[in-house]
Formats: C-alpha cells, structure tokens, sequence
C-alpha cells in the first residue's frame, strides 16, 4: 500500500469525539476523514478510500453492526474496528461474528489504538502505517 493511501474513516455521530479521534489519527501518522453517519460514510467510502475505518457502534439511523454487514458486502477486506463508550460483551461477539477487525472501548488511548492497528498490520490485513524503532 502507498504512503497516500493511510487514511482511516472514523465514523461517529459525537462532534467532539469525532475530533478527538481525528487528533489521534493523526498522531499515528495517518490521515483521519470524519463522518458523522453511517449513511454519510456509505455514500462517500468509494471516494474515501480508507484502509481503515474506527466505527462507532451506537448511532441513530445505522448503528454499528448494520454498518458492518453493508461493508462485508461492498469490501469484504477493509479493516474495521469498532468503539463503543459500553463494555458489553454481547455486542462486542455480534461485532466480531459480523467481520469487524477489532473492538475497543471509548475513551480511546493512542496505546491502544496503536496496538490494534499493530495487530491490523500483523495479520496481513490492508492497512500500512509506519512503525516505531
């Protein structure tokens, strides 16, 4: 994968948590595109690009898991790991069974978003960022 292609679409409907993860992106040498829908993120994902996508899980309209199992149709390899601010395990199996690449639980710390893009890359899968010595 090319330099130009690191972004990652983060896709939740909170303003503020948009930003925030944006910062974080960012720190990780990649390129954050925001979205504040499912539907925002659907309509734009052939433009987007991304070679990865943080997906809030509880949103209106479109949560996480329909989000999910519209993306296995249209991109079956792009990495997804989805957020959430709760810890329910539950939810967490549903997101695993449907394809997501990773869970991680809101507030998100740069370790921990670094170690599961670490893990992304690991298993091959198509994301490229580059790594610390």
């Amino acid at each position: 994968m090319s330099e130009g292609q690191r972004i990652i679409a983060i896709v939740d409907d909170d303003e503020l948590v948009r930003r925030a993860l944006c910062r974080l992106v960012l720190s990780l040498s990649f390129k954050p595109v925001a979205f504040a829908s499912g539907e925002m993120f659907l309509e734009e994902l052939e433009e987007a690009k991304p070679s990865c996508v943080l997906l809030d899980f509880h949103m209106p309209n479109m949560n996480g898991l329909d989000i999910l199992h519209e993306l296995r149709g249209r991109q079956p390899r792009l990495a997804v790991i989805v957020i959430s601010g709760a810890d329910d395990e539950g939810v967490r199996e549903s997101c695993i069974r449907a394809g997501a690449a990773g869970f991680l639980n809101k507030p998100l710390s740069r370790a921990s978003l670094s170690a599961a893009i670490d893990d992304l890359r690991d298993e091959r899968r198509p994301i490229s960022a580059p790594r610390s010595r």
